[in-house]
């Protein structure tokens, strides 16, 4: 769809995945799992209220789509006059456009749930909800856009309509030209990063060792003192 970004902290993470497939670094490798296992005793439940209107934002242009047409659009491939003005303002072919929405990618919704409750997650969130956010409460996008993928991914895959689908505030802003562009970046970084982790026992070993510890210490009260 012709879109820019700026690469920024994805290239970063794509020199990180290649350190730690070949073996590099260690200590990296340790710090993933720690926080891969840490981050999963730290998800909050998401709940299930579809958003019902998306605006595309093209520069001063604005264009409201219901939620139902996307969902109409990706069942049956005919897209509605909004859906149409959208698709001729960026020049794309319907046909292209739904097999984006629909495409579903294979993700462990367990590593899924971790990484987003990392550093690096968080980033990436950020990332995110900068071109995809709710009008009304910008500040909490990154929380929505994280409840969305976890609940996308709880069938071990992802897509683009599943995410919208599972997306929390009832509105939603997207910038058109960036918005599609860094959410291909982030699934792909998602899928590297998965089968960095998939290749190595010890890193899961240890990430499991991790979200252990975390859930004791979350879940356990603390003694406040012993008893003679």
């Amino acid at each position: 769809m012709n879109f820019r970004f700026q690469l920024g902290y994805f290239e970063g993470v794509r020199l990180n995945s290649a350190l730690l497939a070949k073996g590099v670094s260690k200590s990296l490798s340790l710090s993933l799992a720690l926080l891969l296992g840490t981050g999963a005793a730290l998800l909050n439940s998401s709940k299930a209220f579809a958003v019902e209107q998306i605006t595309v934002k093209y520069g001063a242009l604005d264009i409201a789509l219901p939620m139902s047409d996307l969902q109409s659009f990706a069942q049956t491939g005919k897209p509605s006059s909004q859906l149409q003005s959208v698709l001729n303002l960026a020049k794309q072919d319907p046909e292209s456009v739904r097999s984006m929405l629909t495409r579903e990618v294979s993700l462990d919704s367990q590593l899924v749930t971790r990484l987003l409750n990392t550093y690096f997650g968080e980033i990436m969130l950020k990332q995110m909800a900068e071109v995809a956010y709710p009008p009304l409460a910008r500040v909490q996008g990154s929380l929505a856009l994280r409840d969305a993928l976890v609940a996308s991914a709880s069938d071990n895959k992802i897509s683009l309509i599943e995410v919208l689908q599972n997306y929390t505030p009832q509105a939603l802003e997207v910038d058109g030209n960036q918005a599609v562009a860094i959410y291909e970046r982030v699934i792909k970084d998602a899928q590297d990063l998965q089968a960095i982790y998939q290749s190595s026992p010890a890193l899961q070993n240890t990430a499991r060792q991790a979200a252990d510890t975390a859930k004791q210490v979350i879940c356990e009260p603390r003694q406040s003192g012993s008893t003679k």
